[in-house]
């Protein structure tokens, strides 16, 4: 079984796209896209996938550098369509929402309607780790801005859907090994 490396925790986009392009294979998180991108060269999975530019914020300059190095072969690419939700725990209400979590381009992504709703915000690394501890947390006044999927993982309610600026937000990722086409 093939193994696949991604940056963040279940439920990050990264994890969604990963499992989206290689269904059958085991998915391994790790904590940063460069650890992801090492796994593969330390042959500890046969593939990474990684974030290389986003519709809205534009490319992924840490993801860009690691690509640069010139060590490994991007054999896949794949677009996922960012559609960014606000989560809260069970019971909760969008009105009862007072601040939110995410990951800082998420929270870029819907600034419009951060505005609009009057919520504080505090950056988290991706914004599976900031439903993670929305979860953990278990206060109505908080939220997180994630996706559909991670809040299914999480156990969160969605209490508003589809809150980007954007309609057309999406997300391309590659797929890279130390070999070309080892994806069969």
């Amino acid at each position: 079984m093939k193994k696949v490396a991604y940056s963040g925790i279940e439920g990050a986009f990264a994890h969604v796209a990963a499992r989206r392009m290689f269904p059958e294979a085991m998915h391994v998180s790790y904590k940063s896209f460069r650890e992801a991108y090492e796994a593969v060269l330390k042959k500890e999975c046969d593939l990474a996938v990684l974030p290389v530019e986003n519709s809205y914020a534009g490319k992924v300059a840490d993801v860009e550098a690691l690509l640069s190095e010139g060590r490994v072969f991007i054999n896949a690419r794949y677009t996922l369509p960012i559609i960014q939700n606000l989560l809260g725990v069970r019971g909760s209400r969008k009105e009862d929402i007072k601040k939110v979590l995410s990951q800082k381009k998420a929270l870029e992504q819907c600034d419009e309607y951060i505005q609009k709703m009057g919520f504080y915000t505090e950056e988290r690394v991706n914004t599976a780790m900031a439903a993670k501890e929305v979860t953990e947390m278990q206060k109505m006044s908080v939220g997180a801005i994630a996706s559909l999927e991670v809040a299914a993982i999480y156990g969160l309610k969605v209490l508003e859907e589809h809150i980007n600026v954007r309609d057309d937000n999406q997300t391309e990722f590659v797929a890279v090994s130390l070999q070309k086409d080892p994806i069969e």
